[in-house]
Order: C-alpha cells, then sequence, then structure tokens
C-alpha cells in the first residue's frame, strides 16, 4: 500500500511537470522580443535589402520569377485560434508572410516591407461561384478603416476552386493568372476580420481578415481538421502536426529610433540601372548574333574570292596562249592584284554592313529602352490612378460615415425630441386627471355637508330635553305645586 501510494505521488509529480512545461494555445512566447535587426539579419542570407524611396529598407527573396507571395511553396491551414494560416514552406516564411506587407516593383519584383503586427496572413479575400482568391495587402492599407472598400490590382491575386482550400497541393489547381480579371468580376469581397488590443498576448490577437468560414468551405470539402497553433522557440520552417502547427512569432519591438538597426548590405534602389541591365542583356544577345552572320559572312567571302578566279584565268591561258610560262606569270601578278583589290572591297563591304548592323542594334536597344520607359511610365500613372482610386474610395467611405453619423445623431434627436413630447403628454393627461379626482371630490362634498345636519339636529335634539326638561320641568313642577297647593287651599 505505502508503495502504492509513492508511485501515485511520484506520477501525479510528473503529470503536474508535463502540463506546466506544455506551451499554451494561441499564445505567443513568453519572453520572446525581437526587433527590425533581427529581420534584416535573418533574412540576409535569402535575399537582398534595397533602399525603397517610399518605404526604406524592402526585402526582395533570391526565388524564381515565377514567385507569387501566398501563392508559392505553401498552403492554408485552418486553426482553432485564427482560422486561415498560410503555411509556407520556405525557411524564411516565418517573418515575411505574418509581419509586413508586400508589394509590386515594376522593376525589380515582389518586395516586403518589415512590420510590427503578427498575423496568420496580412492577405484580402473574395469568393464567389467555385472561386476562393486571396491578394497580399500593401503597405499603408489599414484593414480595421474602410478595408471593406480596398480591391488589390488584378495581378496581385491568386484564385483557386473551392474543393482545394484545404489541400497541402493547391498550388497545383490555381487558375491561370491570366484570367484574374474574368474571376475577379464573378467574385464579392470577404469581409470577415476580426481585431482586439490584445495583441500577440491572447487568442484571436491583433486586427486581420480570416477568409471565408469554416462551414461554407466544408460545403466543397468535406470535414476540415482544426489545428491549435503553438509558438516555436527559434526562426525557421512551420512545423505541422495532425492537431497542431509550430510557428516562430515573437514580439517585435516598437523602437523610437529605427535609424539605429540596418541590413548588413543594401542596395541603392536604381530603375535605371535595371532597365539598362535588361537591354545590355538585349543588346548582347543582339550583337551576338549579329557577329555570328557577319563571321559567316566572312568566311563565305573568303571561300568565293579571287581563287575561283586564278584557276578559270589559267584555264583560259593555258588553253589561248603559246608561251604558258611567260602569261601565267604576268597572269599571277595581274589575279594577284585582283585578289587584292577584292578582299579589300569585301573587308570594306563587311566594315560597312558590321557599321550598319551596329547601327541597327543600337536603334533597337534605342528603341527598346523607349518602350521600357513608356511601359514604366505607363505602370506608374496606372499605379497613380490605382492609388487616387483608393483615396477617392477611402474619401467616398469617410464622407458615408460621416452621413451615418449625422443620421445617427439626428434620429438620436428626434427619438429625444419624442421622447420630451411624450413626458409632457403624460405629465398633462397626469394633470387632467388630478384635474377630475379634485373635481369629483368637490361635486361629491355638498351631500357630506347636507347629511351632516341631520347628524347635528339629533344630537341636539337628544341634548335639548335635558335643557328643556329643566326649564320645561321646572314650569311643570310650579304648575303642578300650584295647583297642589291651590287644591290644597280649597
Amino acid at each position: 500500500m505505502k508503495r502504492f501510494i509513492n508511485s501515485l505521488g511520484i506520477g501525479l509529480i510528473v503529470a503536474l511537470g508535463m502540463l506546466s512545461a506544455k506551451p499554451a494555445d494561441g499564445q505567443s512566447r513568453v519572453g520572446v522580443s525581437i526587433n527590425f535587426q533581427t529581420f534584416y539579419d535573418e533574412l540576409s542570407p535569402y535575399g537582398d535589402w534595397i533602399d525603397y524611396p517610399e518605404y526604406g529598407y524592402t526585402w526582395r527573396p533570391r526565388v524564381g520569377s515565377d514567385f507569387r507571395p501566398y501563392a508559392t511553396n505553401g498552403n492554408w491551414v485552418y486553426t482553432n485560434d485564427y482560422d486561415w494560416m498560410w503555411n509556407s514552406g520556405y525557411d524564411w516564411g516565418w517573418a515575411p508572410f505574418h509581419y509586413g506587407r508586400w508589394f509590386q516593383d515594376p522593376y525589380y519584383g515582389w518586395l516586403w516591407v518589415p512590420g510590427y503586427e503578427w498575423s496568420p496572413a496580412w492577405v484580402s479575400w473574395r469568393g464567389g461561384g467555385d472561386y476562393y482568391g486571396w491578394a497580399p495587402i500593401r503597405p499603408g492599407i489599414s484593414i480595421s478603416v474602410g478595408f471593406g472598400s480596398y480591391n488589390p490590382p488584378y495581378d496581385y491575386w491568386t484564385f483557386a476552386p473551392c474543393r482545394y482550400m484545404s489541400s497541402i497541393h493547391i498550388g497545383r489547381y490555381y487558375y491561370p493568372y491570366r484570367n484574374n480579371v474574368t474571376i475577379f468580376n464573378r467574385t464579392t469581397i470577404i469581409n470577415n476580420y476580426y481585431g482586439n488590443s490584445r495583441g500577440n498576448s491572447g487568442r484571436r490577437g491583433g486586427y486581420y481578415t480570416n477568409g471565408p468560414r469554416r462551414t461554407e468551405v466544408e460545403r466543397y470539402t468535406g470535414r476540415i481538421n482544426a489545428v491549435s497553433v503553438r509558438s516555436s522557440d527559434r526562426p525557421g520552417r512551420a512545423s505541422v502536426s495532425r492537431n497542431s502547427v509550430s510557428v516562430y512569432r515573437p514580439s517585435v519591438s516598437r523602437s523610437t529610433n529605427r535609424s539605429d538597426y540596418a541590413p548588413g548590405t543594401v542596395q541603392r534602389y536604381d530603375r535605371n540601372s535595371v532597365a539598362s541591365r535588361g537591354s545590355a542583356r538585349s543588346n548582347d544577345r543582339t550583337y551576338s548574333n549579329g557577329a555570328r552572320s557577319e563571321a559567316g559572312n566572312n568566311r563565305d567571302v573568303r571561300v568565293n574570292a579571287s581563287p575561283r578566279r586564278e584557276e578559270a584565268t589559267g584555264r583560259d591561258i593555258r588553253n589561248n596562249t603559246g608561251d604558258n610560262r611567260t602569261y601565267r606569270s604576268n597572269t599571277g601578278r595581274e589575279n594577284n592584284v585582283n585578289s587584292s583589290a577584292g578582299e579589300s572591297s569585301n573587308a570594306a563591304r563587311t566594315e560597312q554592313m558590321q557599321r550598319q548592323r551596329s547601327s541597327e542594334s543600337d536603334q533597337r536597344g534605342m528603341e527598346m529602352r523607349q518602350r521600357r520607359e513608356e511601359m514604366r511610365q505607363q505602370r506608374s500613372n496606372d499605379a497613380m490612378q490605382q492609388q487616387r482610386s483608393v483615396e477617392t474610395r477611402q474619401r467616398s467611405v469617410e464622407v458615408q460615415q460621416q452621413r451615418q453619423a449625422e443620421a445617427q445623431r439626428q434620429n438620436q434627436a428626434r427619438v429625444e425630441a419624442q421622447q420630451q413630447r411624450s413626458a409632457r403628454e403624460y405629465t398633462q393627461r397626469e394633470s387632467q386627471m388630478r384635474s377630475r379626482e379634485t373635481e369629483v371630490q368637490r361635486q361629491s362634498a355638498p351631500r357630506v355637508e347636507r347629511s351632516a345636519p341631520s347628524r347635528s339636529f339629533e344630537s341636539r335634539s337628544s341634548q335639548a330635553p335635558s335643557r328643556s326638561f329643566g326649564g320645561g320641568g321646572g314650569e311643570r313642577s310650579s304648575s303642578r305645586g300650584g295647583g297642589e297647593r291651590g287644591g290644597r287651599t280649597r
């Protein structure tokens, strides 16, 4: 019995230790805090930091040209704590897909701007028909203010069939990006988002979008296995098991002076250098192809040059002259002169062709640069128009909110006025009822006064004999006494 009690006590101690060592679901790691320098140092091996004019230090991953954030090398995982969370297959995915925002530069491609708040995914959602779609949210877009009117550009979106929403191989089923405009017009924005002030310290911390509801997706996919979110101890790829997903998600301290942190190596943002590198590669390819063709032409010139003329001339001389030796020597000198003249003329033609092709190549390069500049200007104008449209929508939303607030104030004023009128009417009715009660009492009061004299009369009549009895009785007694005395006298 004593051994059983001891073993039971040891088992309870071990169980309590395991429970205390188990991290709480849906909460960030206690005491784990980083700053922007951690982003700079941890992501430098996987990409390049660029000093962008508008956003400061931005990060470009070293990936293929077909890379798209929240689409390449990853899938969606449904969690009990945050609903839909992006599970990236990159070792650096713990930071760019859960902190900060992505945007696309026409020359550098996709760039990431660091941020402070953690989110399961900084994306906007759309749905409709057999489509679910999501797109990265650009920097500077606030989710809590006017987010319902924000729409990312068409080329930001990734659409997939609804039945593959929870598949780990969802990347195999994306719709072609050239169909984005058509699919976009067939879907509507999903405004399911949550927010509170608890940050990373509790369940559903921060303010973020969470995509389609679980019950809606299960109509296409069947039952979805929800997992719990656990905090990992170090940066790296998220680990997904049957019932949980572990991800590194520390809190980011907000430094008052961000200039204290900087990447070790920073590239200067220069669109012209990017464009010149692209045109130089194109010109190099054009020049190499032209050089090959020119070399072939030169070989053809050398092969088809004067030796054939010499042979033909020699045959003619042997057939038509008597002194073959003398004529051959003279003809040989002439042929040498002719061949040298032919070679010089061929060289001149070759040089002229080279100059012409070089000028044509330079002209094509200039045209390509002009086209790129026009495309860049067009994209810049499109971006400005889109930004203006976003600002216009935000202003319209603000105006609508102000109108709604004004309408609410007016409704509140009408309600208060109606309540005041009701109170006055109630007071008037009360006063009328009181006046009526007073009138009724006044009308009933004379009846009480007429009955009162009868009672007083009775009391007086009951008292009157006593008073009249003394007087009357005396009179009666006196008369009776007089009579008696008179009788006696008689």
